[in-house]
């Protein structure tokens, strides 16, 4: 023991003297102490442990202090550092180095708020604080030896007792291990030593940090586990994952960021440094041995294994990287959170990660912030700017890596350099950018890298079957090798169809150039319109080109053999160019030909045989189709539509292997080849729209097909007959046709889906024919009562039935009712009934009812508790008690509700209403569970979708475009719908991030398509999942605090209103007194008055602190919706926000600029009235204090229409501050000079940037200096402020 303690104490002078010597660094903690009571024990030990913790510590040696010269330098220390820790014991108080040190502390803690842990060593904490025993005898001697009025002495004293009153340690009896251990652990959660560097004021960060907080659910320690953040390079993966880790690394007891783990692990003993890291940074220990992997795992696992710990290893690419590095959860202690970043999502599948965050793109307000962050140091674009900069948005697809890129590439550039650079991007990918997006490509296997080639090239946004099928006929494992492509976020499967970013495809098109950058010719893929005519024209074809894609309108001028010399070309495609050669020759390598408008009456053409070709797709083509096809094994996709000129369609036999089949719109075909109706293969099988096919097929037997359509052949009248069991057939679709009958061997099908939809001759369906049957479409059938009427008891297991305009009448619905008791969708638009029968509630599945354009009905009985949508447009004649149940479906908080009805007198038990206007409240803690009433005035019948807006900010739903929601209205009709509706439930639970990541109240707004006037719109809010105190209605900000107040603050409350009262009353006796139809009179704290020629009048909250909120306040106030539209604002009152800010200033004078209107919406630039004028040096008897109010007036609110981004002059006797030359809020503080009356701001002064605002607001003369702090979003983009 007396070794080490050695150890410790030759350690501890060194550091002194080490720490002496660096007196500019800054420390973690200051330990203050008295070095004969505690250096060698207790002390010794705390710095010991400090230090294993990481945490940078100062201690000074009392053997070395040999003069006042060293005090500057511990003073020093003290104030650098984050915290102090005071350990008094017996004889601390001896000291007069202990008790400076202390008085700098107290001092320190009290201008500073540096924390203070006071430890009371073997002592009681009142002999400290009120100076007993051993701290009395100490103090006596100081003032024997100073005087008893020495001012030393008395800060001494002060300090005691400042120091003791702070709650700290109180340590008597017993293991002191454990007590340095909780002091520690303390220390670290103040200090934050864990944090590394991150960037700043990140666009979109703040609520996706929230995100992420609540996936990882920090607060319990019941668990440990992982959880992945995926996406594609350069979308903010590091960003974020930094982000987060600051935000979290104090709620554990060790934390470590490992970056690059893809690049270091590839280096020489990268893995055994990478654990080493680990090691290092949660234990506190410099120096580890390790010297292989294997006993780094064990290491880890050993020491780690009790520990709460936060580890991040970012870029990670290969699975051996997690096993070496977090092989598992076991490894670490309970609460761990272990963060991985990567590209490639299957390496968190097996790593067995259940918690994966997949990274979004930026939506246009974040890119275009982002952006201009980059290339204007602001936060919109600069004038004349604006159009180029929505270009190069536009470019970026929301990539953060392709905005800062491009931004900085642009930055303090002149317009036509941003044009020549724009376009110079748009040809050819940035060599940044494409450095990092190919770190994912490079990583692909062989045959992966041709399938992403082919899909950058050739098919992005293409169905998935139909290019499966096509690269599987190029030979290639198309299956699993796409799984890959989608787990490294190269590529996107979205309602079955393959999205590749823009820039990503852009990388995969610069590598095939990179192949030959001047000879197109000698490249394996073509694309572009200009190198594929320079390949034709020119006769360049040759054995490199592997696929070919032509889409232009240009005449095509090309030797008959141009083609055919390419040996290699495996897909053609030609969308758009006509060619001068009708006879094209093809090279047999083809395995796709997509050529719409092909030229040829002929397919195959003369010596073409590609025997191994997958697809033919010839659409709109001048084909007649007399050969045959009997070669073709691997052919599996065949497409003629709209090829008028087909009669006939010939045998197929040769293509055994043929999967589609689609012959739509080829409207002179009267024949098909009987072969057709026995391709063992066939899926799926169309030939809808062939007006003049009178028979189809004889006999079929089609063991494979899943999909048969025959739409709109209006001419046929018999289906064939089946001749074998086709089980997995479950999809026919014959509307409109003349088939008057279904054959009996139908029933040997396994039918889920029939739609027979205006088949006006049907006579009878047999539903139990087809007991998997789960969708009927049978609406526009007259002869369906008959068939309804002759159904037996037994019941069907349908679950959709389409009826509209089946002529049904009040007896047939209890039939419906009774057979199909499993409905879920009920569609009965356009009937004759008058009444729903009762028993509708014994449909217990029942979660849509369509009942639209019953014109005769009147009675709607209670609906079954399972209901979510009901749609009664244009049943006008619906009875009170029906409309009522209707409205009474919002009170039952129904999930997904969705009603649409002849408007009626909104419920007052609503939570709040409207007139006007668009729906609008203010949202905090979690977003609010709610359903909206929408009544509509004059409209169009249509479709229209809802937005959703939070803070100004459109959120967008990412479902795929035929999963986003919409709802079908009319004129006079109220819409009821759960907002939830827009999002999925995933993206519903990601606007608790967006609303609860502060507790700031946030402004939410749901708008409708422009044109549409909203009547009158109210709320429900769903109390089971809501919170009324996080919800208001009206701006949260005309709520003031409890009467709590000091008398200070109740005196300038009544000197406030006494004033607005006074001026009030000159008011009533001026030519300015409010008329009837503009007053508007509050029951609020103060008094809210708006009218077109008379100031409004308002008691300032006490919550407004920022100019975004006082926008907020002022819309509220003056009935404006978008806050967007406040664009200036004129002061001439003395003003003060929460005892923040104050200032006086002239009214304006004469007009407002053109560019602005009035509230009441007077022709821009009419006169203002003559402006009340407020001296402010006029003497009212009060104090200097007295004065500064908690109100002001203000004279006139101009209102952009549209928004302005221009500057503009105003009077001189104006200062002005240029907000859009910031384009970021403004919060306003105490802070600066009290008085500077020689700097001023010039009239109409502009600012570059944050600093020169800073710069001259601190010199700028007013009554407090006001400190601009700019903040992270620009929510509420303010053109102009004149104060």
């Amino acid at each position: 023991m007396a070794n080490s303690v050695e150890e410790l104490e030759t350690a501890s002078e060194t550091i002194s003297n080490s720490n002496r010597n660096r007196s500019s660094s800054s420390y973690d903690v200051f330990l203050s102490f008295r070095g004969e009571d505690t250096r060698c024990a207790f002390t010794g030990y705390l710095y010991d442990a400090l230090c294993r913790k990481g945490i940078k510590t100062f201690i000074d040696s009392e053997d070395l202090r040999v003069g006042e010269t060293t005090r500057p330098q511990l003073f020093r220390a003290i104030e650098e550092s984050k915290v102090s820790i005071v350990v008094f014991s017996e004889n601390y108080a001896d000291s007069t180095w202990c008790l400076d040190e202390l008085a700098k502390i107290f001092e320190c803690q009290k201008e500073k708020g540096q924390p203070v842990f006071p430890i009371f060593y073997k002592i009681e904490p009142t002999d400290v604080r009120h100076q007993r025993n051993s701290y009395k005898l100490a103090m006596d001697a100081h003032e024997n030896k100073c005087g008893s009025s020495s001012e030393k002495v008395k800060r001494w004293k002060e300090a005691l007792r400042g120091v003791s009153n702070i709650a700290g340690y109180h340590l008597k009896e017993g293991f002191e291990f454990k007590f340095i251990q909780d002091i520690v652990c303390k220390v670290a959660t103040i200090i934050s030593p864990k944090q590394i560097p991150e960037e700043e004021n990140v666009v979109g960060l703040q609520f996706r940090v929230a995100e992420l907080k609540s996936i990882l659910d920090i607060e319990s320690n019941m668990n440990t586990f992982m959880l992945g953040i995926i996406g594609t390079g350069g979308i903010g993966k590091t960003t974020l994952a930094t982000a987060l880790y600051n935000s979290i690394c104090n709620e554990f007891e060790g934390a470590c960021f490992v970056s690059n783990v893809r690049k270091t692990s590839n280096q020489d003993k990268g893995k055994i440094w990478l654990q080493k890291k680990i090691l290092s940074d949660i234990l506190g220990v410099q120096k580890i041995k390790l010297d292989c992997t294997e006993k780094g795992i064990h290491t880890i696992k050993v020491s780690l294994k009790s520990k709460r710990v936060l580890i991040v290893l970012d870029d990670v690419d290969k699975i051996e990287q997690l096993k070496e590095l977090a092989g598992g959860c076991d490894w670490f202690g309970l609460g761990s959170r272990i963060i991985i970043t990567t590209r490639d999502k299957h390496l968190l599948v097996a790593h067995q990660i259940k918690r994966i965050y997949e990274m979004e793109m930026m939506n246009a307000r974040e890119s275009l912030e982002l952006f201009c962050q980059n290339a204007f140091k602001m936060s919109s674009p600069a004038r004349n700017y604006q159009e180029l900069s929505n270009r190069a948005i536009s470019y970026a697809k929301g990539l953060p890596l392709a905005l800062k890129v491009i931004g900085s590439e642009l930055i303090d550039k002149d317009l036509h350099f941003w044009e020549s650079s724009l376009d110079k991007y748009e040809k050819n990918l940035h060599g940044d950018i494409q450095n990092i997006l190919r770190v994912s490509y490079d990583s692909l296997e062989c045959n992966q890298k041709e399938i992403f080639l082919d899909i950058a090239c050739f098919f992005n946004g293409n169905r998935l079957k139909y290019v499966k099928r096509i690269l599987d006929g190029c030979d290639f494992y198309t299956d699993s090798d796409i799984e890959t492509l989608v787990d490294k976020s190269l590529i996107t499967i979205e309602d079955g169809y393959l999205r590749m970013h823009d820039l990503i495809q852009d990388m995969g098109r610069e590598i095939v150039k990179q192949e030959a950058p001047k000879e197109p010719g000698e490249r394996s893929r073509l694309w572009l319109c200009e190198d594929v005519l320079e390949v034709l024209t020119e006769n360049k074809g040759n054995n490199k080109t592997e696929g070919m894609k032509l889409d232009c309108y240009e005449e095509v001028k090309c030797s008959d053999n141009t083609m055919e010399m390419m040996k290699k070309l495996r897909v053609l495609i030609v969308s758009n160019g006509s060619f001068s050669s009708k006879h094209i020759r093809l090279p047999n390598t083809l395995r796709l030909v997509d050529w719409k408008g092909y030229p040829s009456t002929s397919f195959p053409p003369g010596g073409f045989n590609p025997r191994k070709i997958a697809a033919i797709n010839l659409t709109c083509s001048s084909l007649v189709l007399k050969r045959s096809y009997q070669t073709f094994d691997q052919l599996t996709y065949m497409n003629f539509s709209y090829c008028q000129s087909i009669t006939s369609f010939p045998n197929v036999s040769g293509a055994p292997n043929l999967r589609d089949l689609v012959l739509d719109g080829c409207k002179r075909l009267v024949e098909i080849h009987y072969s057709v109706g026995f391709l063992s293969k066939l899926v799926y099988l169309s030939a809808a729209g062939c007006t003049q096919l009178e028979s189809f097929l004889p006999e079929i037997f089609l063991p494979s097909l899943e999909y048969l359509s025959l739409d709109f052949c209006t001419r046929l009248k018999h289906l064939p007959r089946v001749t074998g069991k086709m089980e997995k057939l479950s999809k026919i679709s014959i509307k409109r046709t003349a088939v008057r009958e279904l054959p009996l061997s139908f029933r040997h099908f396994g039918l889920q889906y029939l739609d027979m939809t205006n088949c006006e001759h049907l006579e009878y369906v047999f539903p139990r024919w087809f007991p998997k049957l789960k969708t009927l479409k049978i609406g526009g059938c007259s002869q369906f009562r008959k068939s309804l009427n002759l159904l037996p008891s037994e019941k069907y297991p349908l679950m959709s039935l389409h009826l509209k305009s089946a002529s049904l009448w009040d007896d047939d619905l209890p039939i419906i009712f009774r057979v199909f008791p499993d409905l879920r969708d009920l569609i009965v638009p356009f009937n004759c009934f008058q009444s729903i029968p009762l028993n509708i509630k014994d449909l217990i599945s029942l979660t849509s009812l369509d009942v639209s354009s019953c014109l005769k009905l009147r009675d709607i009985p209670p609906l079954p508790s399972s209901i979510q949508k009901v749609d009664a447009r244009h049943c006008n004649y619906l009875t009170p008690d029906s409309s009522y149940m209707l409205w009474s479906q919002i009170s039952k908080e129904i999930k997904g509700l969705q009603i649409v009805m002849p408007k009626t007198q909104i419920p007052e038990w609503l939570d709040y209403c409207d007139s006007g206007g668009i729906p609008f409240l203010w949202a905090r803690g979690r977003f609010p569970v709610m359903a909206l009433v929408l009544e509509f005035g004059e409209m169009v019948y249509q479709d229209i979708t809802l937005h959703l807006f939070i803070d100004d900010e459109h959120i967008y739903s990412h479902r795929p475009q035929t999963q986003r929601h919409s709802f079908a209205l009319a004129e006079d009709h109220v819409l009821l719908c759960d907002l939830r509706l827009l999002f999925s439930d995933e993206e519903w639970k990601r606007l608790d991030a967006r609303i609860g990541h502060n507790k700031d109240w946030k402004a939410v707004q749901v708008k409708c398509e422009a044109g549409l006037a909203l009547r009158q719109w109210g709320v429900h809010v769903y109390k089971n999942e809501t919170n009324m105190d996080d919800i208001q209605f009206m701006c949260p900000y005309y709520y003031h605090e409890e009467q709590q107040e000091s008398s200070l603050e109740a005196e300038m409350e009544e000197e406030t209103v006494a004033a607005v009262s006074s001026r009030e009353e000159e008011l009533s006796c001026s030519e300015f007194a409010p008329n009837d139809d503009s007053y508007h009179d509050n029951d609020h704290n103060g008094s809210v008055v708006f009218c077109s020629n008379q100031p409004l009048f308002i008691q300032m909250p006490r919550d407004v602190r920022s100019l975004a909120a006082l926008k907020n306040f002022i819309a509220h106030a003056i009935g404006v919706q978008d806050t967007k539209r406040v664009t200036k604002i004129y002061y001439r009152y003395p003003m003060e926000v929460d005892g923040n800010f104050q200032f006086k200033s002239e009214p304006p004078q004469g007009t407002l600029p053109e560019e602005f209107e009035s509230h009441e919406g007077s022709v821009a630039g009419d006169p203002m009235t003559e402006p009340f004028h407020l001296d402010p040096d006029q003497d009212d008897g009060r104090d200097e204090d007295e004065e500064e109010l908690n109100s002001f007036r203000i004279s006139q609110v101009s209102l952009a229409q549209p928004a302005i981004s221009q500057p503009y002059e105003y009077p001189d006797h104006f200062s002005t501050l240029n907000l859009d030359a910031m384009n970021s809020d403004v919060c306003l503080g105490q802070g600066g000079p009290d008085d500077d009356p020689a700097a001023e701001f010039e009239v109409g002064q502009q600012f570059e940037n944050k600093e020169k605002v800073l710069m001259a607001v601190k010199t700028y003369s007013i009554r407090r200096a006001v400190q601009f702090k700019i903040l992270e979003s620009d929510q509420f983009k303010v053109c102009c402020a004149v104060l």
